[in-house]
């Protein structure tokens, strides 16, 4: 029985294919080391530091070597930024998924804000570019190349000023930045006083050219990447049967007490449920068949938990407190959700992938069913706190457990449904038209490369931005605060809990079966974009209310143009893998969503990013496995 313990480019080669295209090679790197001037803040003022990065090939291993020479000279954000600044030059110059980085400190640097400069210098290194002496940049890197706002932009400009450096490039959105002292500062202008010119970048491919002097060309959408016509028949019968499961669903809720209709309204599920599905026959009428499917999932889901989770609260409106205990002890009996899982799992395992599209099915399959299984297993732990504090007469009255005992609910029968759908997706996606597999490419590798992704972006998440200051200002621990935000963020809740879960499914899939690399490899793209994300709101662009969910962004101008460049990203990788007779319809669902999510308010906005950037690193992943480089 599979039962964890409770106490626990194309941006990838959209350069590359741009110059075969024009009938060129990229040229071969003449430098293997590149210095770098990371800028910091230091008291009122700041100053320009010094990294030298170095990039060599090695026999089928990705890693990071850190040289420092002071004592703790490099900080944890810094040491996340650089992981990341390998994985995203990699997916950016289409480089394989292996090689030694090596990055050189001279005395102390901490934060992520060199990011985005990391970046620019490794892929400067790949195309035998250098960074010019007289010119930096400060500024995050997301997965997709775009750059992300940081802090401290007039101290950094004081110091850079002081260095003798002429221009500085900063994100996009940020001409007027808060000082240390809480004063807004127009930046351009400071550096107007001081001699240096400031310029605004909202991403890798605006920054390259100045830094550089070289050219790296933008991705471009292409053709409209709708779903092909032969596959149209297919998706449009499982969104129709996706809506009769909705339809039986609503029904169900119908049935439960007002109270819990009350509460499932109150705390959001059933607007979720009722706008996914609204939005589901949108896209219908327009013909845009994948992402129609995406949301009448996301509708099933939550109109299936609401109507869950109103029948196991029926004893509270009955019996008060004195229910609580048959509530609880409904909720751990997960052995018919665990026994679907586990059947699932089997099921992913004994399938055997013949193309690309094979690929994205399994792959995509596996990342859902460890999402419902995580969260299943986070919310059993909470159920399991709970029902202790109440055997012990913790919990003085029904008012006290409510929101506790309703978010654990909430999540547990989330995820039992999460693992109906995992289901439903994977029919979808596998056995459509697609191109060959590379066999000459170590799937091993692969995942691995990813989940090193994955955890380079939860480190970011981790050591930069509100979760510190809130461990700091409360005395308390990161791993405090991240239970304290579980509850109110899903993502927060999955991404801390799946890595405690993780070696549970590797034991059960096994290192050595088939198809535990693309399990390997639907955790890690699953999670990179997952942390990622988390990254982009709680570091410093989202504006967040009392319980931490988005009411706003503070960089607006910053987060339109990520999305922009994920859609051409995005657009631009389907059409590769068209060209080359894939179709991936889990993918253009990704990308058909996200159109209908970009105009709205800012919560919609960062699933829009969302849904370009899993969109996009899955059809990178597609790509580089299949080995494609040019369109045909």
């Amino acid at each position: 029985m599979f039962s964890p313990q409770r106490t626990r480019s194309v941006v990838g080669l959209s350069v590359v294919t741009m110059l075969l295209a024009a009938g060129c090679t990229p040229a071969p790197p003449e430098a293997e080391s590149i210095t770098i001037q990371p800028l910091f803040v230091q008291g009122e003022g700041g100053g320009v530091g010094s990294e030298t990065i170095t990039r060599s090939a090695s026999d089928g291993e990705f890693r990071l070597d850190f040289s420092e020479d002071e004592v703790s000279g490099l900080g944890d954000a810094s040491r996340a930024a650089s992981w990341n600044a390998a994985i995203v030059s990699t997916l950016l110059t289409g480089e394989a998924l292996t090689g030694e980085f090596r990055f050189e400190i001279q005395g102390r640097i901490d934060g992520p804000s060199a990011g985005a400069l990391k970046t620019v210098a490794l892929i400067a290194l790949d195309r035998g570019d250098t960074i010019s002496e007289t010119v930096t940049m400060t500024g995050t890197i997301n997965a997709t190349g775009s750059i992300g706002p940081v802090g401290g932009i007039p101290e950094k400009l004081i110091g850079a000023a002081d260095a003798g450096i002429e221009t500085i490039l900063i994100p996009l959105g940020q001409r007027n930045s808060t000082n240390a002292a809480g004063e807004t500062v127009d930046v351009v202008r400071e550096g107007d006083r001081l001699g240096v010119d400031v310029v605004e970048v909202g991403d890798i491919y605006e920054a390259y050219p100045l830094l550089t002097g070289g050219e790296l060309p933008a991705p471009t959408s292409g053709s409209d990447p709708r779903l092909e016509d032969r596959s149209y028949d297919k998706v449009d019968a499982q969104v129709g049967a996706t809506l009769s499961r909705y339809d039986e669903a609503n029904n169900r809720f119908a049935a439960v007490a007002a109270e819990s209709q009350q509460l499932m309204r109150d705390a959001g599920v059933l607007t979720l449920a009722e706008e996914a599905r609204t939005e589901a026959e949108d896209l219908r009428r327009q013909g845009l068949i994948a992402g129609s499917f995406g949301k009448a999932q996301e509708a099933a889901i939550y109109i299936e938990t609401a109507a869950a989770v109103g029948e196991l609260l029926t004893p509270l409106y009955t019996q008060g407190l004195d229910g609580l205990t048959t509530i609880i002890d409904r909720a751990l009996d997960t052995s018919a959700a665990e026994g679907r899982f586990t059947a699932f799992l089997d099921q992913l395992g004994t399938y055997e992938p013949e193309t690309l599209t094979d690929v994205e099915a399994i792959t995509v399959a596996y990342a859902r069913a460890f999402d419902a299984y995580t969260l299943l297993d986070y919310a059993t732990a909470q159920l399991d706190t709970l029902n202790a504090q109440y055997q012990e007469g913790a919990v003085p009255d029904l008012e006290a457990i409510f929101n506790s005992l309703t978010f654990s609910l909430l999540y547990s029968e989330l995820a039992k449904s999460q693992i109906i759908s995992a289901q439903s997706i994977f029919e979808l996606g596998r056995d459509n038209t697609g191109a060959a597999i590379d066999t000459d490419i170590d799937l091993a590798v692969v995942g691995d490369f990813f989940r090193r992704g994955a955890d380079a972006n939860y480190a970011a998440f981790t050591t930069s931005g509100l979760l510190p200051s809130l461990a700091e200002s409360n005395g308390v621990s990161i791993d405090v605060v991240i239970g304290y935000l579980a509850p109110y963020d899903l993502n927060v809740a999955a991404a801390q809990h799946q890595q405690a879960v993780l070696p549970v499914f590797e034991e059960y899939i096994g290192a050595d079966e088939p198809n535990a690399d693309y399990a390997a490899m639907g955790y890690g793209v699953s999670n990179y974009v997952r942390n990622q994300i988390l990254v982009e709101k709680y570091y410093n662009n989202a504006i967040l209310d009392a319980n931490y969910q988005i009411t706003g962004v503070q960089f607006a101008g910053a987060l339109d143009n990520a999305i922009d460049l994920g859609r051409d990203q995005l657009g631009q990788e389907i059409t590769l893998l068209r060209d080359n007779e894939t179709s991936p319809v889990l993918t253009v669902g990704s990308y058909e969503a996200a159109g209908l999510l970009e105009g709205g308010e800012p919560q919609q906005k960062f699933d829009a990013l969302t849904e370009y950037s899993y969109g996009f690193i899955t059809a990178r992943l597609l790509a580089y496995l299949g080995g494609l480089t040019t369109a045909e």
